[in-house]
């Protein structure tokens, strides 16, 4: 893997997500046992547990999301990305908000060669 592959996926990953396909985001770019640590959240541990998080979203006022990755870094099979991430969120009442934040992705190659995110957390900054 290199630094290229990993922004590649992270680009791939945004772009799906953009297109609310987050079925097929999360079995192109996590590992089956993929932990996650969303800010504000409990540990979600698991791809179907993962896909479920994400397939909720939209419900949780996810109208957007950009991601710019900056900084990564490779050594034997593992990798990480760190950056950051501006998205768009519509509360049930209320105006549509801003918010930023950052993020750390651990990416592990896996048996089949393949490399996928094995952790991921993020949390937003103060508004």
């Amino acid at each position: 893997m290199s630094n290229t592959t990993i922004r590649e996926l992270s680009a791939a990953r945004a772009s799906k997500i953009g297109r609310c396909e987050f079925d097929d985001m999360v079995t192109g770019f996590y590992a089956t046992d993929a932990t996650i640590l969303p800010s504000g959240a409990t540990t979600i541990q698991g791809i179907d547990a993962i896909r479920e998080f994400w397939r909720a979203a939209p419900d949780h006022g996810l109208v957007s999301l950009t991601i710019e990755s900056e900084t990564t870094e490779v050594s034997g099979d593992i990798g990480f990305e760190v950056g950051r991430f501006n998205r768009t969120l519509r509360p049930r009442h209320g105006a549509p908000f801003q918010e930023n934040g950052k993020f750390i992705v651990v990416y592990r190659r896996q048996e089949t060669g393949v490399w996928r995110a094995i952790a991921e957390m993020f949390n937003t900054n103060s508004r």
